[in-house]
């Protein structure tokens, strides 16, 4: 079943705040990001616009910010008012978006694990593709199709992850706890490696990479090495990469 993420949008802002959703999801992906100076962003699956605001933050000319539900739109759009940066923000599911625009970069925290099937992931790298310039970037952050970890190993951290099955389509739940017996939960999708490359490869990308995520020196500055090595050693998210070809 898709998440209702309109039921839990301030509960899902809040886990944004783990230590690990800084030091570690964050530093992957701002490494992978690069310079940011001057592009025009597109942020799909946005949520209430946490890396939305960061990217602009961090020198983009422009950014853009989609998600599916209102609920985090609503949140995202309340950020803007309360500080405002300039940021566009849209409330539509991705696989039927179309903006008629191309960006510089596009961006994902969390995207492409909702394709239920070989067919919506075809349908996603499409749509980057046509939202992509040419030579422009695609970077973001998803489920780690090869992680193997027990629902335990991820819970000193505030989250679990539990895989239903490693067949192709079968549900990941993630829960994110506010305490011992309080979380909430999210749902996403198993699909292989080789199937999130032919999807890529077969809409127009290429130069693609997997990325292991990092904790950043200041997370090891706070929390000691040892703290991490759990996260580090089940890898439960990864970084992925690519490129549009020039025309």
């Amino acid at each position: 079943m898709a998440t209702d993420y309109n039921a839990i949008a301030k509960e899902y802002q809040a886990s944004k705040l783990l230590p690990w959703r800084n030091y570690v999801e964050s530093h992957t992906f701002f490494e992978l990001a690069g310079d940011l100076a001057d592009l025009d962003v597109l942020d799909l699956a946005c949520g209430e616009g946490f890396y939305t605001r960061q990217i602009k933050y961090r020198g983009a000319a422009q950014v853009t910010g989609v998600d599916i539900s209102d609920g985090m739109i609503q949140l995202a759009r309340e950020a803007e008012a309360a500080s405002q940066l300039g940021l566009n923000y849209h409330c539509q599911d991705v696989l039927l978006l179309d903006l008629d625009k191309k960006f510089d970069l596009i961006c994902a925290s969390y995207l492409l694990n909702y394709a239920r099937t070989a067919d919506e992931l075809c349908q996603m790298s499409r749509v980057i593709v046509n939202h992509l310039k040419p030579g422009g970037r695609f970077i973001t952050i998803n489920s780690n199709p090869d992680y193997r970890g027990s629902v335990a190993s991820m819970f000193p951290y505030g989250f679990t992850r539990e895989n239903d099955s490693y067949e192709e389509g079968a549900a990941i739940t993630y829960r994110f706890y506010q305490s011992a017996t309080s979380h909430i939960a999210v749902t996403n999708y198993h699909l292989e490696k080789s199937t999130h490359e032919t999807a890529l490869q077969s809409a127009g990308l290429s130069q693609i990479q997997w990325h292991p995520v990092k904790v950043s020196p200041e997370g090891v500055e706070i929390h000691g090495s040892d703290y991490w090595s759990a996260i580090l050693s089940w890898q439960p998210v990864i970084g992925l990469s690519c490129v549009r070809a020039k025309e």
